[in-house]
């Protein structure tokens, strides 16, 4: 882009030239797009149900089949705090315990490892019970476990 102007007896000529302000637009784009982090969005935790299990004569909790497991998209274990103590409910069904809480969840891991598992502790939760259950999870063989934060 050329501008002359004519000021009484001299004549000058003033060149506006872009090529650096293109080179530092270039820059600034490189620059932006190599420190930009293109990690995938944080998923929604949508809360998952399952069907009631069925009781068995023995009294213990019946296991998953291949195909109730193949039908999770994600384990919720939601973790509360009551008057007698600590309360675990696993898919929005309680469950008795610690104990049948990781029997449970060693059953369903077993068929399959890759479900992610997100636990679900309320505010009054001690934070040493979410991590005993984090833990467990852990344990059983888990390679995603997500602890939903409020």
């Amino acid at each position: 882009m050329k501008s002359v102007y004519n000021a009484g007896s001299r004549s000058a000529s003033v060149d506006s030239v872009m090529t650096p302000m293109i080179d530092v637009v270039f820059l600034l784009l490189i620059f932006f797009l190599t420190t930009a982090s293109f990690q995938k969005l944080e998923k929604q935790l949508p809360a998952a149900s399952a069907s009631e299990p069925e009781s068995s004569p023995s009294g213990k909790a019946p296991q998953p089949s291949e195909s109730e497991v193949s039908d999770f998209n994600d384990i919720v274990i939601k973790i509360t705090l009551a008057n007698n103590g600590v309360r675990y409910a696993l898919q929005s069904e309680p469950v008795a315990g610690f104990d049948e809480l990781a029997n449970r969840v060693h059953a369903v891991l077993k068929i399959r490892s890759d479900v992610p598992v997100i636990i679900d502790p309320d505010n009054q939760v001690p934070s040493g019970e979410a991590i005993k259950v984090y833990d467990m999870v852990r344990r059983n063989g888990s390679v995603s476990v997500f602890l939903v934060a409020r």
